[in-house]
């Protein structure tokens, strides 16, 4: 069990400013400064997480390449192989996610939405009504005839 923080010499040690200047010291000097290297995910060193991502860019490489035309713009095919590499490379889940929607996007059509469809139904429905309203109506002619012969 830790010692209380008015017990602990090391909490302690900030009051002061030689304890401040001794603190500040071990932090630079000391080799491992912890945690793990920027943009290594979690579960991965940066030795281990290298090797990954130089397979995904080969990979993206021939996949972009399969994908794309030779006259495509090139800034357009570096985009979509630094996202398909992120998408063969472990990491953030939303990353992954925001990477794949920009290459569906490059690759695939959106479907027709739905909103189209029902309005061709509508107006479909509406000249068909408006076809009916330009034909004679008998059933008008036939009470006007009852109405007058009464």
């Amino acid at each position: 069990m830790a010692r209380p923080p008015h017990k602990n010499p090391l909490a302690r040690q900030h009051l002061t400013p030689e304890g401040r200047a001794k603190h500040k010291e071990m932090l630079r000097t000391r080799e491992n400064h912890g945690g793990r290297p920027v943009a290594v995910p979690d579960g991965f060193t940066k030795q281990t997480i290298e090797p990954i991502r130089a397979k995904a860019k080969e990979e993206a490489k021939k996949v972009v390449a399969i994908m794309t035309d030779e006259n495509e713009n090139s800034h357009a095919k570096e985009a979509l192989e630094a996202a398909v590499e992120i998408l063969r490379t472990p990491g953030q889940t939303r990353d992954r996610l925001t990477a794949a929607r920009l290459v569906l996007d490059f690759t695939k059509s959106k479907p027709v939405s739905k909103s189209e469809v029902t309005v061709g139904k509508a107006e479909a429905f509406l000249s068909s009504l408006l076809d009916e309203g330009d034909a004679p109506d008998e059933t008008n002619d036939e009470e006007e005839e009852t109405g007058a012969s009464s």
